[in-house]
């Protein structure tokens, strides 16, 4: 995506900056430093873009056409996390928001089909950060942590059913863990104050069984992977206190 690829890049060059000032700023007065709040909440806009990556859908013999997949539709959601200072430069972050509005699109030989399946993904996030010394009130930062991605509210259309004969499908997902990074460059408004421009990039992935009622042939199992891993970009308002 060339728009992610820019963001990113301006991310990194900002990163730099920082980093070549750091030691031009070491002489920071303990005074200030004491008088740095330790805790942060942030909430705002984050748009999600995902990266799927489909296997096919498979079922028992002579039950399911060869190369059936699912595409996720991109969203965006309303952001919200909770930070806590450690040092001048280490905190830990826990990333939460509003769940994800998933919706499964068929793709591959499945393309016609439609939409298939609609879930809320919630992936919470724990995070350690590092923040650069910063540079008249902007500071870069980089983090690495975990998420936990599970679901609830999913379901599965009509189309999806209409299109293997039956009368109703039912579903279940798969629950992970997973990696998570981030970067992004706070701008200081004032001592409690801020706005806050961030990119992560969540690994994901899933297992949907969807069983669907079928005359004459009874409840029918088909299965499919798909890894998400979403890119999110953020924009959000910070409160210091």
């Amino acid at each position: 995506m060339k728009k992610g690829s820019q963001i990113i890049t301006a991310l990194a060059i900002g990163l730099s900056i920082a980093f070549a000032c750091e030691g031009a700023r070491a002489d920071e007065s303990a005074s200030a430093q004491v008088d740095e709040p330790a805790n942060t909440v942030k909430m705002g806009y984050v748009g999600v873009v995902f990266n799927t990556k489909s296997g096919n859908m498979s079922g028992p013999p002579g039950t399911t056409p060869p190369g059936l997949q699912v595409d996720l539709k991109n969203t965006s959601i309303l952001g919200l996390s909770y930070q806590r200072r450690l040092s001048d430069h280490w905190s830990v972050l826990l990333q939460m928001g509003s769940p994800v509005s998933i919706r499964g699109e068929g793709a591959g030989n499945a393309a016609g089909v439609g939409e298939l399946v609609t879930a809320k993904a919630w992936f919470p996030a724990l995070m350690v950060d590092y923040t650069f010394t910063d540079f008249h009130g902007i500071r870069p930062y980089v983090g690495l942590g975990v998420n936990y991605t599970f679901f609830t509210d999913q379901k599965v259309t009509a189309a999806y059913t209409k299109a293997f004969q039956g009368t109703q499908t039912s579903i279940e997902t798969k629950n992970s863990w997973g990696p998570v990074a981030r970067l992004g460059v706070e701008y200081l408004l004032s001592k409690h104050w801020l706005v806050d421009f961030s990119y992560l990039h969540y690994w994901t992935r899933t297992t949907l069984t969807l069983t669907t009622a079928t005359p004459g042939f009874g409840n029918i199992a088909r299965t499919i992977g798909v890894k998400a891993n979403p890119d999110l970009f953020g924009l959000v308002v910070g409160y210091r206190f």
